[in-house]
């Protein structure tokens, strides 16, 4: 087992400075020269968090803002692996720390750092010898594969949110966007616990999704996919009613415009909510007006938005009430 450096390609000098102490003190580290180049963050994220035991951050501004750094802290955090906090920017406050990492354990100093992590790659490596026998593919308290989906989730999602914006996007831009989107994945992540501990029926992981372009929202499905949710798709109002019907869902998402009318998604709305289906329902639409949003819910519908990253935690929020308020 070893320590995993998170790090800005630009804090160069603090990486070198964490790996000289680690290898003073005898602690092994995963030196990231050992990638090969074009190998994708998935493959890297996945060969980290197998081969290490604990990540040390190294948090600068620079850091805070680095897509890379956001899926590399939610990777170990979702694995259930303990973060060190290496404050190397004098100026920054804990506050300004990822949300996922505040109120962890965090040093300004790299000797206690180092300390630290060679106690905890130690532990790990008592625990790996009792449990390697049995071969287990378990990474913390994720399998290899749910973890695959989780990362495959804060891409996608990452990728859904880039691509509805307009105009070309400058790296700060896609840095927030990119750590918006796992931050989100890592809430989807809690939900996903909370309802593996419970024994809800099948419809509560269903969601129905209403539109006739489909293949625009794959996205957008591979991030809710991520944190266990699956879709029935329907291109229609009246192929959408005859599965509503027959099936029962957590959430129905409707786009607005489809070839029957330009406001068939309040038409579904209108419909269901006649026969007395209180679904959660949502717009996901080409608009994210104040005005539309109003106009939704004086449909009763629960929300209304064309961003890929709202929808997520609206959609994940609003499951993840009803699952609490259902075992309260």
């Amino acid at each position: 087992m070893a320590v995993f450096i998170s790090h800005s390609f630009e804090n160069k000098p603090e990486f070198d400075n964490i790996a000289d102490a680690l290898v003073q003190a005898g602690v092994p580290y995963w030196n990231p020269d050992e990638v090969k180049s074009g190998g994708s963050l998935r493959d890297q994220l996945r060969h980290a968090v197998d081969a290490c035991s604990v990540c040390v951050f190294i948090a600068t501004h620079r850091a805070i803002q680095s897509s890379w750094c956001g899926a590399e802290l939610g990777a170990f955090w979702g694995a259930g692996k303990p973060i060190i906090v290496y404050i190397a920017d004098s100026s920054l406050k804990e506050d300004e720390l990822p949300p996922i990492v505040q109120g962890d354990v965090w040093e300004r100093r790299i000797s206690r750092v180092v300390v630290r992590a060679g106690e905890l790659v130690k532990e790990a490596s008592l625990v790996v010898g009792e449990t390697s026998s049995q071969g287990s593919r378990h990474v913390g308290n994720l399998t290899v594969e749910q973890l695959e989906r989780i990362i495959v989730g804060a891409v996608s999602l990452t990728s859904a949110t880039a691509k509805s914006g307009t105009g070309e996007a400058t790296i700060e831009e896609i840095n927030r966007v990119a750590k918006g989107a796992a931050d989100s994945v890592v809430e989807g992540i809690k939900a996903t616990k909370r309802r593996a501990q419970t024994t809800a029926e099948g419809w509560s992981t269903h969601i129905l999704w209403v539109d006739d372009r489909p293949d625009n929202n794959i996205y957008e499905r591979r991030a809710f996919e991520s944190t266990g949710l699956r879709f029935t798709l329907a291109l229609s109002t009246k192929e959408a009613l005859k599965i509503l019907a027959k099936e029962r869902f957590v959430a129905i998402i409707s786009d607005m415009g489809r070839k029957e009318g330009p406001k068939e998604g309040y038409v579904l709305l209108d419909a269901i909510r006649a026969k007395g289906d209180q679904t959660p329902f949502f717009i996901y639409a080409g608009s994210n007006a104040p005005s539309h949003k109003r106009e939704t819910e004086s449909h009763e519908g629960q929300g209304c938005t064309n961003n890929p990253q709202e929808l997520f935690e609206m959609v994940t929020n609003t499951i993840t009430n009803r699952e609490i308020r259902a075992t309260a």
